[in-house]
């Protein structure tokens, strides 16, 4: 069985040799304005390659004798606005690597969170035993200040008023440890 070979018109086949000189003219600019739109991205020459393969199948709606340079730049910006859709689509950031350190660097120079509980636990240790309990009934999980107020033979009303100077006491005691004065 032999095969046959396709008949070409020479005039489809000069079309396309021509066609295929202007595409391979225009790459470097293409490839310049892709990068130009994706700077430092590893998908610029992903995006390239995607245009040219629009590019080819698109041919035949190129018409002969017009601007073929801004044709390929409009659908080179069309693919790179398909690869910004693609990335928002991934919804995952991704930070760089010297943002990653800046981060981890402020975090360990800049730890007023522990600090401000390393201060708050020594300032719950100067409470009375009675306070802590209190405390520690508003904020223990499966606890409350009704279930306290039970155990204790006292009001939750009170129990509510104890607390609420207590923790003025608490925020004199950190604000004082803070600006160095002494209580």
């Amino acid at each position: 069985m032999s095969k046959k070979k396709r008949d070409v018109p020479e005039d489809d086949a000069q079309a396309c040799q021509s066609y295929v000189a202007q595409l391979l003219a225009h790459q470097d600019d293409l490839r310049a304005f892709i990068h130009s739109l994706l700077p430092n991205s590893p998908v610029a020459d992903d995006v390239l390659q995607n245009t040219n393969l629009v590019l080819w199948k698109k041919r035949n709606s190129f018409k002969e004798g017009t601007n073929f340079h801004a044709w390929a730049f409009k659908i080179a910006r069309i693919q790179v606005q398909h690869q910004y859709d693609r990335a928002k689509r991934e919804t995952r950031l991704v930070f760089s690597e010297s943002l990653l350190e800046h981060v981890a660097s402020a975090a360990k120079t800049n730890a007023p969170r522990e600090r401000n509980l390393t201060i708050l636990e020594g300032c719950m240790e100067k409470l009375t035993e009675k306070q802590r309990e209190i405390v520690n009934a508003r904020y223990t999980p499966d606890k409350s200040l009704e279930q306290h107020a039970e155990n204790t033979g006292a009001t939750a009303g009170s129990l509510r008023i104890s607390l609420y100077r207590i923790r003025a006491i608490l925020r004199q005691c950190v604000e004082n440890t803070l600006t160095g004065k002494t209580s």
